[in-house]
């Protein structure tokens, strides 16, 4: 994927939403810069882990991508009817 990208005055880029999405980039990411002989080059820094261990549990400390009331909606359905015995 190849994309012309403008700076402004500042000296700032915006990263088309295409390109953000595809690589999860949120506002506040850092980004590795590599001068070459060529051109630069931008590189996506690793992410601290979204789970952290937490008295023995897994805790999300990430940020939430979508609508997850869908999800869970659907989840409670599921067990509900397995717990029930009802066929879904």
């Amino acid at each position: 994927m190849k994309r012309a990208v403008s700076i402004d005055k500042a000296g700032r880029l915006v990263l088309p939403q295409q390109v953000r999405r595809h690589f999860r980039l949120l506002a506040g990411d850092s980004l590795d810069l590599e001068v070459l002989a060529d051109g630069i080059f931008l590189r996506t820094r690793a992410r601290q882990a979204d789970l952290v261990e937490d008295n023995g549990l897994l805790v999300h400390e990430g940020e939430i991508d979508g609508d997850l009331v869908p999800l869970v909606e659907r989840l409670r359905d599921d067990r509900d009817a397995d717990v029930l015995g009802l066929q879904r």
